[in-house]
């Protein structure tokens, strides 16, 4: 895809990054190497031999941690739940997929190029001192830094930052497109207009605010290998990290001075355990809450799950797309790509594999999210597919060619879905090989151009997919298209939800004819959460916004 005229407002770089995005949320990303449920937890309750305890919340999780300093966090999910319990965004998405208001309680705009946002009154610091302006003016500054060099928080778009590295350049110390108007008022200045929920989706639900009166005098250098940060001594969150293991464990106790009220639970953990453990500690009570994407259960233990006495379970709504990204350079033919999209019988893999349990779309704008386009997928229809590789061939494609299509080796049902459409595909006449890699090593694939289609499940955030359709059909299919330049341009500008909606909608309809990305289905992964812990959901966005309501029943 050519590069839209708006810059990227994050990067997602790197196998690390395991594209939650920022915004959007890979699920299944990264098993623990871990074999134990047990967390070496200083400060917290051990569990009893029932697994619960009275005092302790545990929640499951699938992906490593990589680390717990804000200014270096990446794009997996479990980074923000680690980091948020710590150090408050300005605001969170909620189940709804709106945004509650966590460190601002207003933010305004009048032309789309200037926000102001509005610190609230009592909001404060552990040690009782305001959280203020200059506290996000200095986050905002260290996150640009090019020393610290966040590989995966470009800020390209903000005044004062370079126009290809987001960062400040060399010798400047003040990011101009952010000012401190007085201690509880602060201002982001864009070089283009930004749309109100590009602003909240993309940059106020992920700054988790650090102290400035604590960190000031720390070298932007040394904030990069910061010891503090595993054990802060102040925070905004409702908890206080006491002990880590980044592929096993963080816990967590309560911090009796939050400013929104002390945790109602003394101590929390996040578990990092395989997703065959997410079962058998649900079970025993030994986790408490699962929430969906954070913790991937294996979808051969749904049925397991969701019959348990101990906890409520549920399927999140279905924003999850498994999709087969193609390589446009490796497979530039356009009838051949319309070809695996129409010879494949997706509704048999849904019906087979997943109990009838998902959707069909084509594109990103899910049936379960705001801009459903109702864009009627596209069906299937071997007799069509045989004649697209017959004209193919004819205008000189290769019909002895193999693709080698990499799978992520953590998701089973990936992999059977794909075995499946293998089939489908030869007989249209299309070869396909099958290979199974870590999460990893596919990202690293996909972003080098390596192989000819990768699967994997992807999330695109329901809010604002903008940043998910350049990163995936830019990096991963290598797709150029004018129309989706000019329909991502006026995305990424419009406050209008019918103009955003009908802008994804042209996008939508050129994947269909043109097939860069096969959605295979989109699902709900499932979610759950203990009966004896009240007030909390296991819901795919908010889990973490009232985690100071939480409560245990005894």
């Amino acid at each position: 895809m050519k590069k839209v005229s708006r810059r990227n407002f994050l990067k997602v770089v790197g196998a690390s990054a395991a594209v939650s995005t920022l915004a959007g949320l890979l699920s299944g990303c990264g098993s623990a190497s871990s074999g134990s449920m047990a967390a070496g937890t200083a400060g917290s309750a051990s569990t009893s031999s029932q697994g619960a305890a009275a005092d302790v919340v545990n929640i499951g999780s699938t992906g490593s941690l990589s680390s717990l300093n804000p200014l270096l966090i990446d794009a997996t999910l479990m980074a923000q739940y680690a980091d948020m319990l710590q150090f408050s965004p300005l605001v969170a998405m909620n189940e709804n997929v709106d945004f509650d208001m966590m460190l601002a309680d207003k933010i305004e705009t009048e032309d789309n190029l200037t926000y102001t946002v509005h610190i609230n009154e009592d909001a404060k610091w552990s040690d009782g001192e305001p959280i203020t302006a200059s506290d996000v003016k200095f986050t905002l500054t260290r996150l640009a830094s090019s020393v610290i060099a966040n590989p995966t928080m470009g800020l390209s778009s903000l005044v004062g930052t370079d126009d290809d590295t987001g960062y400040l350049p060399e010798g400047v110390t003040e990011l101009e497109g952010v000012q401190a108007v007085d201690e509880k008022t602060c201002t982001f200045t864009f070089k283009y207009a930004v749309n109100r929920i590009s602003f909240l989706n993309s940059y106020a639900q992920y700054f988790f605010i650090v102290p400035e009166h604590v960190l000031k005098d720390v070298s932007e250098k040394d904030l990069t290998t910061y010891d503090w940060f595993n054990a802060p001594t102040v925070v905004s969150g409702p908890y206080i990290c006491t002990g880590k293991d980044n592929d096993h464990y963080v816990s967590y106790k309560a911090n009796e001075a939050y400013w929104k009220g002390a945790p109602k639970i003394a101590n929390l953990n996040i578990k990092i355990v395989e997703g065959a453990q997410l079962l058998t500690g649900l079970q025993s009570g030994e986790l408490d809450i699962v929430p969906p994407l954070l913790g991937t259960i294996n979808q051969s233990d749904y049925e397991s799950v969701l019959s348990l006495p101990n906890v409520e379970a549920g399927y999140g709504d279905a924003y999850s797309v498994e999709g087969l990204f193609i390589n446009c350079k490796t497979i530039p033919e356009a009838e051949i790509r319309q070809a695996l999209l129409i010879g494949l019988d997706r509704q048999t893999i849904i019906d087979g594999l997943l109990g009838g349990e998902a959707d069909l779309c084509d594109g990103f704008a899910v049936p379960a999210g705001p801009y459903a386009s109702g864009l009627t997928p596209t069906a299937f229809d071997a007799g069509k597919a045989a004649e697209l590789v017959k004209t193919a061939t004819a205008n000189g494609w290769d019909a002895s060619k193999t693709y080698e299509l990499y799978l992520n080796s953590g998701e089973d049902i990936l992999i059977n879905a794909a075995t499946v459409a293998q089939t489908y595909w030869k007989a249209a006449g299309i070869n396909v090989n099958i290979n199974t890699v870590d999460l990893g090593t596919l990202m690293g694939m996909a972003e080098g151009g390596k192989g000819d289609m990768y699967g994997v499940q992807y999330t695109y955030p329901p809010v604002d997919p903008t940043i998910d359709i350049q990163y995936v059909l830019g990096s991963w299919c290598g797709y150029e298209s004018d129309t989706v330049t000019q329909n991502l341009d006026t995305m990424l500008s419009t406050n209008d939800t019918d103009t955003y909606k009908k802008a994804l909608a042209a996008i939508d309809e050129e994947m269909q004819a043109n097939v860069p990305i096969v959605d295979l289905y989109v699902s709900g992964s499932l979610g759950a959460v203990a009966k004896r812990l009240t007030g909390a959901k296991a819901t795919v966005y908010g889990c973490l916004n009232n985690v100071e309501t939480w409560t245990i029943s005894q």
